[in-house]
């Protein structure tokens, strides 16, 4: 792995566990839940960051099917969401595209790092690199909403408790 993104993809695996943590404890009805003065339920957000995983793998030439993405289609905000996926399948798909990323953010050489991205984000670098960063951050924002939303619902802390990995099957 490239020096410049080990401590990303670091981030990436630490975040994986803090999504799991932050689901633990909770039913379906819980995290679809949105609390009385609006805003994401845990179920939205939980979605959401499976679905930009799946989003820079493919950005990053690796696409992976993403399994609940039927879900979020054609939706602009939370109220156009009809059907709502299950905590086990937004589990299954989050542990399958943070396995999918990892492997991944292993392969990218220092060259295809530095190439400029067609996508633009807030942040002033432009390059593969600069997407990697700027997702890992959007990663750890929608995380803090999770767990801040978890303890309004009534539920423990999210745990930094990290968890045994799997060695990823390969890349699509």
């Amino acid at each position: 792995m490239e020096p410049q993104v080990r401590p990303l993809a670091a981030l990436y695996n630490l975040n994986t566990d803090l999504l799991l943590n932050c689901l633990e404890g909770l039913s379906d009805e819980e995290a679809q839940r949105r609390l009385e003065a609006g805003g994401n339920s845990i179920t939205f957000l939980a979605e959401h960051l499976t679905d930009s995983r799946h989003f820079l793998a493919a950005r990053l030439g690796y696409t992976l099917v993403n399994p609940i993405a039927h879900y979020l289609a054609d939706v602009r905000s939370m109220d156009d969401i009809t059907e709502w996926p299950s905590l086990e399948e937004i589990r299954s798909a989050w542990l399958g595209a943070s396995a999918h990323l990892q492997t991944v953010l292993e392969r990218l050489t220092a060259a295809e790092l530095a190439e400029p991205t067609a996508q633009r984000f807030l942040a002033e670098d432009t390059t593969r690199l600069g997407m990697v960063t700027f997702l890992a951050q959007h990663d750890s924002y929608h995380l803090g909403q999770i767990g801040f939303i978890r303890r309004q619902l009534g539920k423990s802390p999210m745990s930094y408790a990290r968890r045994p990995r799997v060695a990823p099957a390969g890349v699509a």
